[in-house]
């Protein structure tokens, strides 16, 4: 092998990759805000998550495109587990546009004749309309197929003069080593050029010669799309949780497409073949691949189809983290339903659990020093949307006066929790000359850990007990209030830190009296109407 073979193959798939990523940027600022809307408004069932997937990565040629935006819009909360994946698998299939490209046209055309024009056309249209856009960006696009069919061009010589050489090695009869080496190289090209398209140019260059028998490069093919999940591996290793369950959909699915087309190798060449007749009569051989290509990847999603709900199930159990598992209801079990007085009990123990999480983070953050400092903001409100949720079904039947009775207090008493939560954010360790300032702050922080800890089980009155609790710390937060004006007043306390330390002794309090009221909401449902009952609930599996 000569060094301007290595060279020239170098520098085509270069020229291949800049015009993948010209083509991929320039159409991303044509299209503007397009992608974004198209992802959010496109994907409210699979079947239209799946298309969006496939047209978006034919138009833009890059299915990494469409991932990154999908993770992006997946860590926003935009869009859902279930519909990622099909966008994911969506984009997996509209990626086969680019063997179409080179097998119909890349390959059957003078390339300097269409690739020159293009890149002379584009650049200046990027230089005319460089303050404008989506016309920069439709500039850059277009000279970006043009290097990307001149790269197919300097490709096709290089392998012309490349299996001059090293031919031996893919010619000649198919054996299974032959057939191994091919997977492999086509697996090691995808991961080091990282871009599937490169990988399957590459294949299809290299089979329009006719050198190479068909079962070869096929298995090349296969092998891009075994390659590709590296880039995906990758990407998840410092992901969240959400975009982790969203690689491994995009590695399941890679990898199930190119088992199905490892199992039926001969029977998609043939269906291949037959259905390409009327488009290539000639029978050559990068059209088949690319339609080998589109039908083992449309059998992945096929597979994936029949999974359905068990494989978003499956996913969704996979990187749970902290905040996650805390959102999951553990006792809101959708077939206690229908049975009121047992939903009751998982409900109230459901808040109960909120309840215990929500007081954790006051202690937590009183001990910070320095608002923020503590980490966890909106930890609470899944988990109180799946209790109204869970409210609501229990509501669409009758329910008895007991129950009924009850679910107000339980509504309230996920809202005080909800609003603990977000007024624990303003609490932190008092600074040393606050403190100073006001001999009061201990019996604030007494009030606050007072009512966290609530009435206790001997109360006999509840309403009257979270009262005293309720007045308690009013009372010590007045006292503290006015300590630090007086101090502020006698030059003990600068003027600036005033409105700071009032804030704080604020939040103390309020914490304080939303916990007396959960507890006062709380408690009268907190009873053990049936040990058995609870025991069973308390030691169920989450739903």
């Amino acid at each position: 092998m000569t060094f301007s073979v290595l060279t020239s193959l170098l520098g085509g798939v270069g020229l291949f990759l800049l015009g993948m990523w010209l083509m991929t940027e320039g159409l991303k600022l044509a299209a503007g805000g397009a992608l974004q809307a198209v992802l959010e408004s496109w994907t409210r069932s699979a079947p239209r998550g799946f298309l969006a997937g496939v047209l978006i990565t034919a138009l833009l040629q890059s299915s990494s495109a469409v991932t990154v935006a999908t993770l992006g819009f997946v860590n926003a909360g935009l869009l859902n587990l279930a519909q990622a994946v099909w966008l994911i698998i969506g984009a997996n299939v509209g990626t086969t546009m680019t063997g179409w490209l080179v097998a119909l046209v890349g390959v059957k055309i003078d390339v300097a004749a269409l690739a020159l024009p293009l890149i002379g056309l584009g650049m200046l249209g990027r230089l005319a309309f460089r303050g404008r856009s989506r016309l920069f960006g439709a500039g850059q696009a277009m000279a970006g197929f043009g290097a990307f069919f001149l790269g197919v061009g300097v490709l096709q010589a290089g392998f012309a003069d490349l299996l001059g050489d090293v031919g031996h090695l893919f010619t000649g009869d198919v054996t299974f080593t032959r057939l191994l080496i091919a997977l492999v190289v086509g697996a090691v090209v995808t991961v080091l050029t990282q871009s599937s398209s490169a990988a399957i140019a590459l294949a299809l260059t290299a089979a329009a010669s006719g050198e190479i028998p068909l079962e070869m490069t096929a298995m090349a093919v296969i092998g891009t799309n075994i390659g590709t999940t590296s880039t995906a591996i990758l990407a998840a290793l410092s992901a969240t949780p959400a975009a982790r369950r969203v690689a491994t959909a995009h590695v399941l699915f890679n990898l199930t497409a190119a088992a199905g087309a490892l199992v039926l190798l001969s029977p998609l060449l043939w269906v291949s073949a037959w259905l390409t007749a009327g488009i290539n009569p000639q029978g050559e051989t990068p059209a088949i691949l690319a339609m080998f290509h589109t039908l083992f990847n449309l059998f992945g999603a096929l597979i994936m189809a029949l999974m359905g709900s068990r494989l978003i199930a499956f996913l969704q159990r996979r990187f749970v983290s902290a905040e996650e598992s805390l959102a999951r209801p553990r006792y809101l079990d959708p077939t206690l339903a229908p049975v009121p007085a047992l939903a009751l009990r998982g409900l109230v123990l459901e808040v109960e659990r909120m309840r215990e999480a929500a007081f954790a983070m006051v202690g937590h953050r009183r001990a910070a020093k320095a608002v923020g400092a503590a980490t966890g903001e909106g930890r609470l409100l899944p988990l109180g949307r799946e209790i109204r949720a869970f409210i609501g079904k229990m509501s669409a039947g009758p329910l008895p006066d007991s129950v009924a009775d009850a679910l107000p207090d339980v509504i309230r008493a996920v809202q005080h929790l909800e609003d603990i939560e977000r007024m624990s954010l303003r609490l932190r360790t008092p600074p040393a000359g606050i403190v100073t300032a006001s001999a009061n702050w201990s019996s604030l922080r007494q009030a606050l850990t007072a009512s966290l800890e609530g009435p206790g089980p001997g109360a006999a009155d509840l309403e009257v007990a979270s009262a005293q609790l309720i007045e308690t710390a009013e009372r010590a937060y007045q006292q503290v209030k006015t300590d630090l004006l007086q101090a502020t007043a006698r030059g003990g306390l600068p003027v600036g830190q005033l409105d700071d330390a009032l804030d704080l002794a604020d939040a103390f309090r309020r914490c304080a009296e939303l916990a007396a009221k959960t507890h006062r909401r709380l408690g009268p449902w907190e009873g053990h109407p049936d040990a058995s009952h609870e025991e069973a609930l308390r030691h169920a599996p989450a739903p």
